[in-house]
């Protein structure tokens, strides 16, 4: 039970809601023994408003908080596309459920726009990967926990794909689709170079450059204010083709210059990894595409790259997961360090949420609950039961840092 907080004066202050449902009781007692003189500190006591209108909206939740991790549709072990959407409340530790998305949604990407709502963009729906294919967006607005369409469509239906978020506008690259005027059929499926970018200002998709090289199951991360690299990938719909080593980047201030095909390349081909940028020229890539465990850092040394880049040094290489997995994402977030809790969170870490196992089409598929933690400045896995498991396993799912409600404000 919540409880008002009542100031010595008598009035009674508005019900808000609270870090913890006992901190509203605790302010009220600490006040009335610092007004009877049994408070520790010495001296006058402390002026009563201070209490009410400095320490008391100090404890409690007014609107939403940054830093709250979503996993957003994705599909199941029985191949169908999920609406579920869950939010892990980095102050209490917990996995919450959201509303659900107003379609079902795998192979979908999202991003999180500069007034803290949620955009999701494209992926294909329960009439498969052909008949499903997706060109609408959906809107959570987090404070009112509401979904909407987006007006805006992309320009070319896509699943597969990745979005990053960068200067204010979402960047949309690759992913599969049909091959333009044919017919619905998975003959007629391609893996796309093309790219768009939505302005929320304008509230349009719009054609950006495309990429060098066709690519499916990549990810897209941002480095820094001005550049965006895509990760790996596969140049085939269904990765029966070459698994790519490749990496592509992007200056935003300069499109016509297009995108950069990258010297150094990856240590190992992969698609549908985990990918996060730990800095601006620095990525972790974990898994991916046959379930891999291993795991690699990558270095950008040269923001404005050319194909003679090949004297690079190779990828460093960091250790590996206890078991491989694939269709998995992965989210740079601020967890507690060694013998803190919740809501104490000041260590840099990735999580890796999702995926599934399998190596070929006649294994065993199982789909992951459990949520892997890379701790980034400690440089190692940290133990299995670290992170509380995702409560709905899924693979090809949209991950996302976003504003939210957290338990104490619902």
């Amino acid at each position: 039970m919540m409880h008002p907080f009542v100031s010595l004066d008598g009035l009674r202050r508005p019900q808000q809601s609270w870090v913890d449902t006992t901190s509203s009781r605790g302010l009220c007692l600490l006040a009335l023994d610092d007004r009877h003189g049994k408070s520790s500190r010495r001296g006058a006591s402390l002026p009563q408003y201070l209490y009410s209108d400095v320490i008391a909206p100090f404890l409690q939740f007014h609107g939403l908080q940054p830093g709250q991790l979503y996993a957003l549709g994705g599909r199941n072990e029985d191949q169908e596309p999920l609406d579920n959407v869950e939010m892990f409340d980095t102050w209490h530790g917990c996995w919450m459920t959201c509303p659900s998305m107003m379609r079902q949604r795998a192979g979908s990407s999202a991003a999180s726009l500069p007034d803290g709502r949620l955009l999701v963009v494209g992926g294909y729906d329960d009439r498969g990967i052909v008949a499903g294919l997706l060109d609408s967006c959906e809107v959570f607005d987090p404070a009112k926990q509401v979904w909407t369409e987006s007006a805006a469509k992309l320009q070319r239906r896509r699943w597969g794909h990745g979005c990053a978020l960068l200067d204010g506008c979402v960047y949309c690259a690759g992913g599969c689709s049909l091959r333009d005027g044919s017919p619905a059929h998975e003959a007629f499926m391609e893996t796309l170079r093309s790219c768009e970018v939505f302005n929320p200002v304008v509230g349009t998709w719009v054609s950006c450059p495309d990429l060098n090289i066709g690519r499916a199951g990549a990810r897209v991360v941002a480095l820094g204010d001005h550049h965006l690299a895509v990760v790996g990938g596969c140049d085939d719909v269904f990765g029966r083709a070459e698994l790519l080593q490749s990496v592509e980047l992007l200056d935003i201030r300069q499109p016509s210059a297009g995108w950069a095909l990258l010297g150094q390349q990856l240590s190992t081909p992969r698609t549908t990894a985990a990918v996060a940028a730990l800095d601006d020229h620095q990525i972790l890539i974990i898994g991916g595409a046959p379930s891999l465990a291993s795991a690699e850092v990558y270095t950008v040394r040269d923001k404005n790259p050319s194909l003679e880049g090949a004297d690079m040094p190779p990828a460093a290489n960091v250790s590996s997961m206890d078991e491989g997995r694939m269709g998995c994402q992965a989210a740079c977030l601020k967890l507690p360090s060694d013998g803190k809790d919740f809501p104490v969170c000041d260590r840099r870490c990735v999580v890796v949420v999702g995926g599934e196992s399998g190596d070929d089409e006649e294994a065993q598929i199982r789909q992951f609950s459990s949520v892997l933690v890379y701790d980034v400045d400690g440089g190692k896995w940290l133990p299995a039961d670290s992170f509380p498991p995702i409560p709905t396993p899924r693979t090809a799912m949209a991950l996302c840092v976003a504003p939210g409600l957290i338990k104490g404000h619902l």
